[in-house]
């Protein structure tokens, strides 16, 4: 994926170094009572004055108080991000009739990923749709607001119905992937609005609705980062924003600011904070630098507990074959008991190999499965017993073993491996010799039907040989998004240290938190992510202008 610098990506990155007010971890409200609240820009300010000093990270150390603007401009509403939750935000403010306007700190809409997730409310009852609320607060490890997760599923079809329709209005078609989630013994129906076919994926149908809204009435300042939010009292009044010359500007709010920045990914300090094991993983994009989260939390809203959820994803779906073969790492050596075989989770037996290469290198994350050819014959019933641990699908896209590396010979297969990861620069040590002692070893536990290296169930035990020999090039290595944005309640209100909503302040889609809660992000409902943050943003809007 391109890299999107502007020309404020230095000004930000200073900016944030000093930042914030203490963050809601294990000792939050203790440190917010110690250090005492920031001050920010409010309308009886005569002059900056600096925060009281905060322990911690410098992101966490507010700021003077920008009081001079160049401009002010009046809004009833003001969001903050133009991304997808940005844009649904815009869209159901608009539509109930108030002004709006969304500042974005790069020069256009910008989204990732390629699937949005909603639940069907004709299809299911509502035993499945609670199935369906605590279904995604067992894989948060029971983190979850349940009241966040019901904004979801109750609101997720009208969200995701009104995107397709307007995107495809622009001229970019969806095309809907249906699917059914098992739990509980019911059966609860999903779609998800996908855009694999479509060049720029989810971002194309994002920059054409972006379209739309603007010629509908939202105006949309793009290379205007937020750079503080502008308080009244104890409400928030408005954002205030730098343009591209380095002027401020005052966004006034009469209703309220919605932070839709998203989350703060390409932060290596707040990274190293919030989600320290997502250090050596590479970033999707660099704009995602935290600057809003930060301005919320110095206008006094905390943030959700650490550790956040990753999302880490790496092969593509062609070749993305998540079933318990062999696995091999960058030596060329068995490693794990492959029962763990989802993308989501692979991370995790990563960090030791990134950590051989200082981190510097996201690639020694990478590993092969090796796979004998009569691997299909397996997938059903395998899948039929655990339906959350394997797959050979991203939405209906199957995996294609033509993408694969082969070989005649095992000999033959390790010699492909070895030339596929000279070319593709992966950061491994492999000799011929290594995988094929590996591959043997394996088939004489397989023989056994006792893994004597690491338990794996005997059942998924299968010997690698009757030729032709497959190398899946997988590695979960590139971080998307980390899930873990400010405390917000059932209205997308972020919340003080007290745990009371502040005035005037929202957030949206990753920039508000308690939706996810394990350490993964988990991938059993395809595009949750994008559905969420189109949801949210979508209520929150609304909510919003009836103020």
């Amino acid at each position: 994926m391109t890299k999107i610098r502007t020309t404020h990506d230095v000004s930000r990155r200073s900016f944030l170094k000093g930042a914030g007010v203490a963050a809601l971890g294990t000792a939050a409200v203790a440190g917010l009572a110690s250090c005492g609240q920031p001050t920010v820009a409010t309308e009886a300010s005569s002059e900056g004055t600096s925060a009281a000093a905060t322990s911690g990270p410098s992101f966490l150390k507010a700021p003077e108080a920008i009081v001079d603007f160049a401009e002010t401009k009046e809004y009833d509403v003001v969001v903050v991000g133009c991304g997808e939750s940005g844009l649904s935000a815009v869209h159901t403010a608009l539509e109930a009739g108030a002004s709006v306007a969304c500042v974005q700190n790069v020069n256009g809409p910008q989204t990732t990923g390629n699937m949005a997730a909603y639940l069907d409310l004709e299809a299911n009852g509502e035993a499945e749709i609670e199935a369906c609320v605590s279904f995604i607060n067992w894989k948060s490890d029971y983190r979850s607001d349940r009241k966040l997760v019901e904004v979801w599923a109750r609101n997720s079809q009208e969200a995701l119905t009104w995107w397709a329709q307007e995107a495809a209005e622009a001229g970019v078609e969806t095309i809907v992937h249906d699917a059914v989630l098992p739990y509980n013994g019911y059966e609860i129906a999903l779609h998800a609005n996908t855009y694999f076919h479509v060049e720029g994926n989810h971002n194309a149908a994002a920059v054409a609705i972006q379209g739309t809204l603007a010629a509908e009435g939202a105006e949309f300042f793009f290379n205007t980062p937020c750079v503080q939010l502008y308080k009244e009292g104890e409400a928030v009044k408005g954002a205030i924003c730098t343009d591209e010359a380095g002027n401020n500007i005052l966004f006034k709010a009469s209703k309220g600011v919605i932070l839709a920045c998203g989350d703060y990914s390409s932060n290596d300090e707040m990274r190293d904070y919030y989600a320290p094991d997502t250090k050596g993983f590479s970033r999707f994009v660099d704009f995602r630098d935290g600057s809003g989260l930060c301005a919320g939390m110095w206008a006094g809203a905390i943030m959700t507990p650490t550790t956040h959820t990753k999302m880490i994803h790496g092969e593509p779906a062609a070749v993305r074959l998540e079933m318990p073969f062999l696995y091999l790492d960058r030596h060329g050596e068995r490693f794990m008991d492959e029962s763990c075989a989802r993308m989501g989770y692979m991370n995790n037996f990563a960090r030791k190999y990134l950590a051989e290469m200082n981190f510097e290198d996201s690639t020694a994350a990478k590993f092969f499965a090796i796979v004998p050819s009569n691997w299909e014959d397996y997938y059903e019933s395998w899948k039929a017993e655990r339906p959350y641990d394997f797959s050979i699908y991203n939405a209906s896209n199957k995996v294609n073993p033509e993408k694969w590396i082969s070989g005649e010979t095992i000999e033959e297969l390790a010699d492909n491996m070895i030339a596929y990861a000279e070319e593709n620069q992966w950061a491994m040590d492999l000799n011929k010799d290594t995988i094929v002692a590996s591959i043997n070893r394996y088939n004489e536990l397989c023989a056994t039907g006792r893994d004597d290296d690491f338990g794996k169930r005997a059942e998924y035990m299968v010997e690698i040989n009757g030729g032709p020999y497959y190398a899946v090039p997988r590695g979960s290595n590139k971080l998307p998004a980390i899930l873990g944005g400010l405390v917000v309640n059932e209205n997308l209100q972020c919340l003080g240290a007290d745990f009371q909503p502040i005035e005037g302040l929202f957030a949206v889609g990753n920039a508000s938190g308690q939706f996810f809660g394990g350490v993964d992000y988990p991938m059993d409902i395809e595009g949750l992510s994008i559905g969420r943050a189109v949801t949210t943003g979508y209520v929150c809007g609304r909510y919003v202008a009836s103020l």
